[in-house]
């Protein structure tokens, strides 16, 4: 019976083959487009891609492991016609998707996903006939010969059969001993190959860390089109299938004439004429789960609130979203967030965002990411490379004695690796650094800290706040720190107080903090503008106004400090929208159709205000 593990290992390994070799005509068919990538850069994308590789190769070994614990106990000739059904139908499907991908980037310039399937549902006679005759006779051929050749090998290396040999141990004239040890042996085989086949949800997740795998968790480069080589295009079409959402047929409120006039009165793009041009550094830090209400727990953040004190603090602010990966994308992007969707899950989209890191690195400036946890959780990997940033600082760049917690390194380190790169940096560049704490996460596991015995949540932030607090000490000790502004955001409400009713304006509330020594340059005019109502999808405009530079590109940002832009706060919760404007505010539920909260006398316009916010947002994703 060893025939059996050695079937398992030989088809998930050859999987995986057909996984990384699918890349080489990839590379063949697209190399003008790599021509700046070198041969070192080339076997990266190789590397980095074995990672969906091995989790389509989990996923395609599951059946096979459990015939194969059939076979141990059915000898019947039906499994092998099973067995072989599933090898031809896996071949053709996993062809297809390989040819699709190589005929369809030219053209679309990102991995396969379900789009084809939306063309061929919508409009199958145009999707054919944007194709040329030879495309039509060479595509299908090309998916026959592959998904044969895949099959021939499966055939020559797994015949269920083979590990048959139930004869050695039944005969005739078997004594009940060797009947007895047969059926002991099955069930042992059985036991190891339940556990084997149990085990390849680790492959298929990505491992046991808190991050899954998603198409971003093989992007490694600033090189778009490297990352794209790097997936696999079976990876991406069944993850995309997944999270299809119908985002151009959704929330349709009313006309897009109507929605297209009440949006441009709640846009402006343009960079006030007072704006300074100075470059200076940037470091934004966007902190786990803080809000409003923590800052009023006496002890719990007092160096936060002494940044608020002595720094610009922006009272009337308000988080766009209740969950991270919204908030990270309102807060580099400017775009809103969305009520039932997230757009960090959907790599082709995210990446299409303009960000802050892209228009900095544009002028010149350095751009690193900074996280103590699994960088792949959440798409964050795509988002963050595939917008901007040249290096990404994550859980693996420390070393095992400092992953202390379920999220992996605690804000301490995190905050000392980047004062380290401060430090050492002699670029001569102007830098942007961002970093998103995470030990005020549940389950609230900070390392070797009791100041709030009481409660480990308070605890928690009591540890992030104090980490906040000598890291900012550090830095004004440094040359840098005269020419460097820090931007402080909180990205959502988190663990308190607890149960917090998102049908209250307060759940979104949160700080948002200028500090730095930057500020002694506009911090006596900024005074009059900080009673302002905004929230995190302002706060492109407003860094990079204060830069001197361009923020047309993040239609939804307005400059806090311009007095001619409109300042209101839009959010959003499943399946709900809420804005906050000087003449009112309202939540209004697209379940019930029903405004579920206001403050103010006018809830209809705010109501509409919102409705064609939303909409546009939603027409915007949907050309993405």
């Amino acid at each position: 019976m060893k025939n059996i593990y050695k079937i398992f290992f030989c088809v998930f390994l050859a999987w995986t083959l057909v996984g990384v070799l699918s890349k080489v005509p990839f590379l063949l068919m697209y190399g003008s487009l790599l021509n700046d990538a070198g041969a070192a850069e080339r076997v990266a994308m190789m590397w980095h891609g074995l990672r969906l590789d091995i989790a389509i190769a989990g996923y395609l070994t599951l059946l096979p492991g459990l015939m194969l614990l059939v076979r141990l106990w059915y000898k019947g000739k039906g499994l092998r016609y099973v067995w072989n059904g599933y090898f031809i139908v896996t071949a053709l499907l996993y062809s297809l998707a390989i040819i699709s991908n190589l005929g369809l980037y030219g053209y679309w310039g990102f991995p396969l996903d379900s789009t084809p399937l939306m063309y061929l549902r919508t409009s199958p006679a145009d999707a054919m006939a944007s194709m040329t005759t030879w495309q039509l006779i060479c595509a299908p051929v090309a998916v026959i010969l592959l998904a044969a050749f895949i099959y021939y090998v499966f055939h020559k290396i797994s015949k269920p059969e083979s590990c048959d040999n139930r004869s050695v141990y039944r005969t005739p004239n078997s004594s009940l001993y060797t009947q007895r040890r047969f059926t002991c042996k099955v069930f042992f085989n059985s036991l190891i190959l339940l556990i084997l086949t149990a085990l390849l949800i680790l492959p298929i997740r990505g491992g046991v860390g808190t991050g899954t795998n998603h198409t971003g968790s093989v992007y490694f480069s600033t090189n778009i089109r490297l990352n794209h080589a790097a997936v696999n295009p079976a990876f991406s079409f069944i993850e995309s299938v997944l999270h299809q959402e119908e985002i151009g047929t959704k929330y349709r409120f009313m006309s897009d004439k109507e929605a297209t006039t009440l949006f441009h009165k709640m846009t402006h793009t343009a960079l006030r004429p007072s704006a300074t041009a100075k470059r200076y550094n940037v470091i934004l830090i966007s902190l786990e789960s803080f809000s409003d209400s923590i800052m009023h727990i006496p002890g719990v953040t007092p160096c936060l609130n002494k940044l608020a004190d002595e720094g610009l603090h922006f009272h009337n602010f308000y988080a766009n979203s209740f969950r991270t990966d919204r908030a990270l994308v309102a807060i580099h992007s400017a775009l809103p967030a969305q009520p039932t969707m997230s757009v960090m899950d959907m790599p082709r989209k995210s990446t299409s965002l303009p960000s802050i890191a892209s228009s900095l690195a544009q002028k010149g400036y350095s751009t690193t990411f900074y996280y103590g946890g699994d960088i792949n959780y959440s798409n964050m990997r795509s988002y963050f490379v595939g917008t901007g940033f040249q290096h990404i600082v994550s859980d693996v760049d420390f070393p095992k004695k400092l992953h202390t917690g379920k999220w992996g390194v605690a804000d301490g380190p995190v905050f000392d690796r980047m004062l380290a790169d401060i430090k050492s940096d002699r670029s001569g560049k102007p830098f942007y650094r961002s970093i998103m704490t995470e030990s005020s996460h549940e389950p609230f596991d900070v390392p070797n800290y009791k100041k709030i015995k009481s409660s480990p949540e308070l605890n928690a932030f009591a540890y992030a706040d104090e980490c906040l607090g000598r890291f900012m000490n550090q830095l004004a000790a440094l040359p840098c720190w005269r020419n460097t502004l820090v931007v402080i955001v909180p990205d959502h409400l988190g663990a308190h107080p607890a149960n917090a009713d998102n049908y209250q304006q307060w759940r979104f509330r949160v700080p948002l903090i200028l500090s730095g020594g930057a500020i002694e340059d506009f911090k006596a005019d900024a005074q009059e503008s900080l009673d302002v109502i905004g929230s995190q999808i302002d706060i492109a405009a407003t860094v990079l106004a204060l830069l001197g530079i361009d923020h047309s590109d993040f239609t939804y940002s307005k400059d806090l400090l311009d007095p001619i832009a409109p300042h209101f706060a839009f959010f959003t919760f499943p399946d709900a929208i809420g804005i906050t404007t000087d003449s009112g505010r309202i939540i209004y539920d697209n379940t019930s159709n029903k405004v579920a909260q206001q403050t103010g006398t006018d809830s209809e316009t705010l109501v509409k205000q919102a409705q064609a916010f939303l909409q546009k947002l939603y027409d915007d994703l949907d050309k993405r």
